[in-house]
């Protein structure tokens, strides 16, 4: 019974490592897809509500010497903590103080306005092309000009150089010699 039972076990073991499974192996090749120029990406934009009320919270480093944590970091975790208190998404002109003991920085303090995005919404065409062209003089940059769906680059004629202005004639002397 049990040379029959270990028989049985020994068997099916062989049966089940000695079958291959078959691999079955797929190919594929990607395609591009030509997309006219009048083709952009969907931008969203949104409101931006910023409290009236001014926030500030103190975060003080580890006490153990052997953590390391940088200015950064630390203005970092300010700005996280301030934001998760405040329920808020960004937090509008941070101030920093950083207070420094025997070299190693102690504590950091943030400042500034929380704020919540709201009111998303897709922006038009016309809208991102005005936003590309306000970009672009703003940062001095190549104008874009959007003829019919048609994308050119066009560098922006430099202002005309004031014309030169002769310098003014010397007041008139009198010449004529008074007699005393």
């Amino acid at each position: 019974m049990k040379k029959t039972l270990l028989f049985a076990i020994v068997a099916c073991g062989a049966i089940l490592t000695s079958c291959k499974s078959p691999m079955v192996t797929t190919s594929r090749t990607a395609e591009t897809m030509k997309m006219p120029v009048e083709t952009w990406a969907q931008w969203t934009t949104s409101d931006l509500e910023v409290s009236p009320i001014k926030v500030r919270l103190t975060v003080e480093a580890p006490k153990n010497e052997k953590v390391v944590i940088s200015e950064a970091q630390m203005r970092e975790n300010a700005i996280g903590e301030l934001l998760e208190k405040n329920n808020a998404d960004i937090l509008v002109n941070p101030l920093y103080t950083t207070e420094y003991v025997d070299g190693r920085i102690a504590r950091v303090t943030v400042s500034g306005y929380p704020a919540r995005h709201t009111n998303f919404r897709n922006i038009s065409f016309e809208e991102q092309s005005n936003y590309m062209i306000e970009k672009a003089k703003a940062q001095n940059a190549p104008q874009i000009v959007i003829n019919g769906g048609e994308i050119k680059n066009e560098v922006a004629a430099p202002a005309p150089a004031p014309a030169p202005v002769a310098p003014a004639p010397a007041p008139a002397q009198n010449k004529s010699k008074s007699k005393k």
